[in-house]
């Protein structure tokens, strides 16, 4: 395995960075290997350790290279987070896939993970990555910043549901009115899906993962849904590794802890004939 800390440009001269996570070629059979973007949850304020490495880490021993992100966050001396984290996610893709043969990746296999707040980044790109105007903000081809597929993990997709009544804690986020809620972007060219939460989750409604869901079937778009009869917000892997302390047994649900394998699986199966 090799880390490498990645620098990606940016329009007007700005740069992201992403920690990257590279399979080592040992055969002639596994010349290249899919690769997954991942994108942490943290409110937007910060980026879950627990989401950007240890879950990084549980898929790359699984057979992915993954490019954990560092997208931009909150700042009380900047104006609103968006587009800044979207344009960063939609370079980071086309960066990947631009430097294939380096990263042993796979171009055609490139996924898209998030967690909570990282879900609604991810689900931003894969409703906008076909449109004309980000390509133009970007100064990319539609085709380089498409991701293959994405993963949604107990996602935030539908800002209004969280910051109920607080239109400025929106705003902070975003003022682009298609951006509150992703649900809306859902297209005809949204990739496949895999997406997953708790019943019992109190932090992110439900309604993000339903109302998504809801979106990809009225779009004919291929998913698989999985929501979970028990477990709390932000459990990543639902075991031991990446339990909370404060949260004790909660955060260890041998149950939950299936949607890593299932995920996985289904990932695979998208790729089967690239």
């Amino acid at each position: 395995m090799s880390i490498i800390e990645l620098t990606i440009p940016l329009p007007n001269e700005n740069l992201v960075t992403a920690t990257a996570y590279v399979l080592p070629i040992t055969t002639q059979k596994n010349k290249t290997f899919p690769g997954i973007v991942l994108c942490a949850g943290g409110s937007f304020k910060h980026l879950s350790q627990r989401e950007n490495t240890l879950a990084a880490l549980a898929f790359h021993s699984r057979g992915f290279n993954v490019y954990s992100l560092n997208y931009s966050l909150l700042s009380s001396e900047t104006g609103s987070l968006y587009p800044a984290p979207l344009h960063e996610i939609a370079s980071t893709v086309a960066f990947v896939r631009n430097n294939a043969k380096k990263l042993n990746q796979d171009p055609n296999a490139i996924i898209t993970l998030g967690f909570s707040a990282g879900g609604h980044i991810v689900s931003a790109l894969a409703g906008t990555w076909a449109t004309v105007k980000l390509a133009s903000e970007l100064d990319l081809s539609n085709e380089s910043i498409k991701p293959n597929a994405q993963i949604l993990a107990y996602p935030l997709t539908d800002l209004t549901s969280f910051f109920t009544h607080k239109s400025t804690e929106i705003n902070r986020i975003t003022t682009i009115p298609e951006l509150m809620n992703t649900q809306k972007l859902v297209n005809t060219k949204t990739p496949p899906t895999f997406i997953w939460n708790s019943y019992t989750d109190t932090a992110v409604p439900l309604s993000n993962t339903l109302g998504y869901i809801k979106q990809l079937a009225k779009n004919k778009i291929p998913f698989e849904s999985h929501i979970f009869s028990s477990g709390i917000h932000g459990t990543v892997l639902a075991n031991s590794l990446t339990a909370r302390p404060e949260k004790g047994p909660a955060d260890i649900n041998a149950h939950v802890a299936t949607w890593v394998n299932l995920a996985i699986e289904w990932a695979f199966s998208q790729f089967r004939n690239s």
